[in-house]
């Protein structure tokens, strides 16, 4: 493996593989909704969007026509830390992703039309993942309970739609200039390719891209914006269901990685306790789930259970899935689990 940085502060890690002729290009960002501010809330991941639709050199509809051709595929995804770009192409064609990702970075290349586009993409995600999906608010109503009004874990993700659709031009190009920086990024390159070789288009395509000397706009965190509370939602679902989630230290803390592990073990699959135990066994749930929800400052361990009939009570789900966990502290995993 290979780590080095750039003058201008890009970080990059090369990792060489050569079972297979292609090659992986991720380009993370140090930016993510808990650095939205409070009157641009979803910002992080409008951007994740709005960076496919054009940049200084590459017209609207090209990225994806240039990867396609190029034989390769691509993706992105926004967390609450940081926002990830991930391309994979034969190696050959590492070059022609290196120039994309860099022109990106480059500078804020958007159009109006692209604007009002991403505007009704994301808006339209908003309203079909959390606004009409079954039980989809309950990640938005977690964050007001589990943390004070000052703190921007308080949203989830997606953000505030109304800030979204009245987002102007000059805001969304602020934001760019905000976080979208070689200093603020980390490029990972996997695959079939030659160190030296990598090196030199890195520092061909990046190398030119002028470092920023302004400071990075960071929310502060501080621990007694961690809060406790209960909420019961109406909502027109068929079934009764009830979240549960526990404060943990942020993903850095070993902590979080333990709580992975629990997580899995405990609710992932039809052999797991929660499912054994409250579906198959006691009938008294449909689904269940466990996982750790990992953020820099403070993660959430969250236990799921959805009724197995409409008569069963949110406090009976509650008390079956409090013993549960009452349990396993009184008799920890096997070798098996």
């Amino acid at each position: 493996m290979i780590n080095h940085v750039l003058s201008n502060g890009l970080r990059i890690i090369i990792l060489p593989n050569e079972k297979a002729p292609l090659v992986n290009v991720t380009l993370g960002y140090k930016v993510g909704s808990k650095d939205d501010s409070f009157s641009h809330k979803g910002f992080a991941h409008f951007f994740e969007h709005l960076m496919f639709d054009g940049s200084k050199h590459v017209k609207r509809g090209e990225f994806d026509a240039l990867c396609s051709k190029a034989g390769g595929t691509f993706n992105a995804y926004t967390s609450y830390d940081q926002t990830m770009y991930h391309t994979t192409v034969p190696s050959h064609q590492l070059d022609l992703v290196l120039w994309l990702e860099s022109d990106r970075m480059l500078q804020f290349g958007v159009e109006q039309i692209g604007l009002e586009t991403q505007q009704k993409v994301v808006s339209e995600e908003i309203k079909q993942s959390v606004e009409n999906q079954p039980y989809g608010t309950w990640r938005v109503e977690q964050g007001r309970l589990a943390f004070t009004d000052d703190c921007s874990y308080q949203w989830e993700v997606l953000g505030n739609r109304s800030h979204i659709e009245s987002a102007t031009l000059d805001e969304v190009a602020s934001f760019f200039d905000a976080y979208y920086r070689p200093d603020n990024a980390c490029l990972v390159i996997s695959g079939h390719v030659d160190v030296s070789t990598v090196l030199k288009s890195v520092e061909r395509y990046f190398g030119i891209i002028p470092s920023k000397k302004q400071t990075i706009k960071r929310n502060q965190f501080v621990n007694h914006m961690k809060r406790t509370g209960q909420i019961v939602v109406q909502d027109a679902v068929p079934l009764p269901a009830v979240f549960v989630s526990y404060h943990l230290d942020g993903f850095m803390s070993d902590s979080s990685v333990q709580a992975d592990i629990l997580a899995s073990a405990f609710g992932d699959g039809k052999s797991s306790r929660l499912y054994s135990h409250l579906v198959r066994d006691q009938h008294i749930a449909s689904s269940v789930f466990c996982y750790a929800d990992q953020r820099e400052h403070a993660s959430l361990l969250t236990c799921s259970a959805t009724a197995a009939h409409p008569g069963i009570s949110h406090q009976q789900l509650l008390d079956a899935l409090d013993k549960e966990i009452q349990g396993l502290l009184a008799e920890p995993f096997s070798d098996q689990e």
